[in-house]
């Protein structure tokens, strides 16, 4: 029965998935990488809450927690929360100017903005980078679901069919696609999520309190948030909450979400909204600390909330949230896919061959998304093992792009030449050190390498006409009615 329910759910995606077509101009790069800008509120909540949270959620999560207690929770929770009051005011400003450079990727952004090709070039390199680590780590969700459930698929075959579904994803209505079947996830994992939660609770004389007054008399360590953290302590849980903060909505994947927007207006409302996504979290720390007092010494961690569900719920109940957490991974799948997809056909081979037609575009936009994937797969076989590490190595990677954008809204003596020379510097430094002072998180450090570099190269040279121009215009539509109010900054105008 969990078999049979499972494999229900991918094909109902697959129709949800080619339904979304309808009305979709697949020869035009905006309708396929941002769906022309025409998504409401609705449908802009689903996406971006299908690229938040991955297939680490369901996994991850609770096997942190079940092997190092609250600590993980408490740093997994802070970066997302702090991350969405940041997006109140970054995204309508990520928005206005998507807008008026008619930009589908990251790469468009910073490009339009600093008049640079090179610049367009270097961004969707370093992003399609560090993207791989990203959606290898979906594909090694997907390792785990499937081993310890025994659902009746192999590993192999289970990771290439989960490639060719986001592939159908992408290749039917583009980004459309991930959105409509995002609804059908999210409802699926919330369902999931809490249901195990109520049954774990249920479970145990005294409900909720019996869990944790058993772990406390057992494991008070495990409840008990301290000063030294999930890894090198304090200072580098700290570091990585403010690191990852700032770069959450500066991924790729992320910018998509937020330029498929019908209005700056749907995104500030998202801001609001979205944490309350996160009150499926009690539920999983639940899971979590009921899979600590029933079954302990798991040699993986992250079959926990796996574990739990077996031990807990019927069949179907299985495969219902078996099904949700593949659809979690291969929806996050799909959208890099598509995004590294764009990055490399607009931002390297439309530099290289700036007379390419759209429709050539979108056909190498969907090569590439395909290469991506079967990489994925390459990597997920060799290496399928899901860890917090390669969500960090992503993070370190991606958010080099912070000071780019942050200048594109805020410095008009930004050049191109500082903000080229911040990010390659930052990026190189990733690799080249060794030893972090004071615990920090490694890619801090880069980042604080980053900014210096961009300023001091920026000082040394001289923005062209058209970058400043552009400037201007950027901040004029930023103010827009406000225009009047003296001193007002893009990020202030919302």
């Amino acid at each position: 029965m969990a078999l049979f329910v499972f494999c229900s759910i991918l094909v109902l995606s697959i129709v949800i998935a080619v339904l979304a077509r309808r009305g979709v101009v697949t020869s035009n790069m905006s309708d396929i990488m941002v769906a022309s800008g025409s998504f409401g509120p609705f449908l802009l909540f689903f996406i971006s809450v299908g690229e938040i949270y991955s297939i680490g959620t369901l996994v991850g999560a609770p096997g942190a927690i079940y092997s190092h207690g609250a600590n993980y929770g408490i740093w997994f929770m802070c970066y997302i929360l702090l991350a969405y009051a940041i997006g109140y005011f970054f995204n309508p400003a990520l928005w206005r100017l998507g807008q008026l450079s008619k930009a589908v990727t990251i790469g468009d952004l910073l490009g339009w903005r600093f008049n640079s090709k090179a610049i367009q070039m270097l961004t969707a390199a370093v992003c399609i980078m560090f993207l791989m680590p990203w959606v290898q780590n979906q594909f090694a969700g997907m390792a785990i679901l499937l081993k310890y459930l025994n659902l009746g698929i192999d590993f192999t075959p289970a990771v290439i069919i989960s490639a060719i579904i986001a592939f159908i994803y992408i290749a039917t209505a583009g980004i459309r696609s991930s959105a409509y079947v995002s609804i059908l996830k999210d409802a699926l994992m919330i369902v999931s999520i809490v249901v195990i939660g109520v049954a774990a609770a249920m479970a145990v004389p005294g409900g909720v309190g019996g869990i944790f007054h058993a772990i406390a008399a057992k494991s008070p360590k495990l409840l008990t948030v301290t000063t030294q953290p999930v890894t090198a302590g304090a200072t580098f849980t700290l570091s990585t909450i403010v690191f990852q903060m700032l770069g959450f909505y500066l991924l790729p994947i992320t910018v998509q979400g937020t330029l498929t927007s019908k209005s700056a207006k749907n995104l500030r409302r998202n801001s609001i909204y979205m944490p309350l996504y996160m009150l499926m979290f009690p539920f999983l720390v639940i899971a979590a600390y009921y899979a600590l007092l029933t079954i302990p010494g798991l040699k993986v961690p992250d079959y926990a909330l796996l574990a739990v569900s077996v031990s807990l719920l019927p069949s179907w109940l299985v495969g219902l949230m078996a099904g949700g957490a593949a659809l979690t991974g291969i929806l996050v799948m799909a959208v890099t896919a598509l995004t590294v997809g764009g990055l490399f056909s607009k931002n390297i081979l439309g530099v290289i061959n700036p007379d390419m037609k759209q429709t050539q575009m979108v056909r190498w936009t969907q090569v590439a998304t395909a290469i991506f994937l079967i990489g994925g797969v390459i990597l997920a076989l060799y290496y399928p093992t899901l860890m917090a590490s390669v969500v960090t190595v992503a993070y370190s990677g991606l958010t080099q792009t912070f000071v780019g954008m942050m200048f594109a809204f805020l410095w008009k003596r930004s050049t191109k030449w500082g903000v080229g020379a911040g990010l390659l510097v930052g990026t190189v430094t990733l690799f080249l050190l060794k030893t972090v002072p004071y615990g920090l998180n490694k890619g801090l450090i880069a980042l604080l390498i980053n900014l210096l570099v961009a300023v001091v190269v920026s000082l040394m040279t001289t923005p062209d006409q058209e970058t400043v121009n552009r400037f201007e215009a950027y901040i004029a539509k930023s103010k827009g009615p406000v225009a009047a109010k003296a001193g007002a900054t893009p990020l202030q105008v919302v």
